[in-house]
């Protein structure tokens, strides 16, 4: 099988090839507001580095976000029109959180973080475990979903950290029943900035930024992530085919507008 996978929820424009469980060619940017000239650029010379016609592709695999209100709309646009213009190509989302939180390198609690606006970040935090050798990702609890009443602090789906909120660093530690649990993403950063100074964790570990590849494991495993789920909610937060003439990204928050202060032309 052969899958083309795209990440453009943040200033990192990703594009890789796999074919079955081995990507074959990738090509990255790290440059801002520049997804949409790249984005097809980086389809076609990863698509001919393969040897593969558009034609031979069978899935397109997303970064559903969060993540940049603009670069998921590029990447979304892309993915829907490839799969528009190719009917037999299936759409296939991954959650941008949880494709990092599953490539960390840690067995433990994990949170995942991509930079929101100023003083914030978007995080989810996942327990970890490793499952038949493959990476799998639940909520705190028994193998399932802990709802906030249980957990305090922990959101089923992912939330705004507001790092300039008192009380937020406590709420994750409850959440985690840790201070020892990893930091993983473009968001840590950030995260370390705002931590209280009698902080001595968490870790911060790789990845540090969002990467294409990283969406190959999930959508890969998506069935046994799916009987992993012991709620239905939970799966649809893993990976997950989606009808493309309907598909929207995850946004989490709307569009950052600022009010222009040009005066209009008379």
């Amino acid at each position: 099988m052969n899958r083309l996978l795209l990440e453009t929820a943040t200033d990192v424009c990703s594009v890789a090839v796999a074919q079955h469980e081995t990507v074959v060619a990738q090509r990255t940017a790290r440059e801002v507001h520049q997804h949409a000239s790249h984005l097809t650029v980086f389809i076609g010379e990863a698509l001919a580095e393969a040897g593969i016609k558009a034609e031979e592709l069978s899935e397109v695999i997303l970064s559903d976000g969060p993540g940049s209100y603009t670069s998921l709309r590029v990447g979304a646009a892309t993915a829907k029109g490839l799969c528009l213009a190719l009917p037999h190509l299936e759409l296939i989302t991954v959650p941008t959180l949880f494709s990092l939180a599953m490539a960390a390198p840690v067995a433990g609690p994990v949170l995942a973080v991509i930079n929101s606006r100023r003083g914030e970040v978007y995080g989810q935090l996942f327990a970890a475990e490793v499952v038949e050798s493959w990476r799998t990702a639940t909520f705190p609890g028994a193998g399932g979903p802990v709802s906030p009443d249980d957990s305090p602090g922990l959101r089923r789906g992912p939330q705004n950290i507001r790092l300039t909120q008192d009380g937020w660093w406590e709420e994750l530690v409850d959440a985690a029943g840790t201070e020892a649990f990893a930091v993983c993403g473009p968001g840590q950063e950030r995260l370390r900035e705002y931590l209280p100074d009698t902080v001595h964790g968490p870790a911060f570990v790789e990845p540090t930024h969002c990467a294409a590849p990283y969406l190959l494991a999930p959508a890969v495993h998506r069935p046994l992530l799916d009987q992993l789920a012991e709620d239905v909610s939970l799966a649809t937060r893993t990976a997950r085919k989606v009808d493309v003439a309907a598909y929207e990204p995850y946004y989490l928050n709307p569009p950052f507008v600022t009010k222009s202060t040009k005066k209009p032309l008379l």
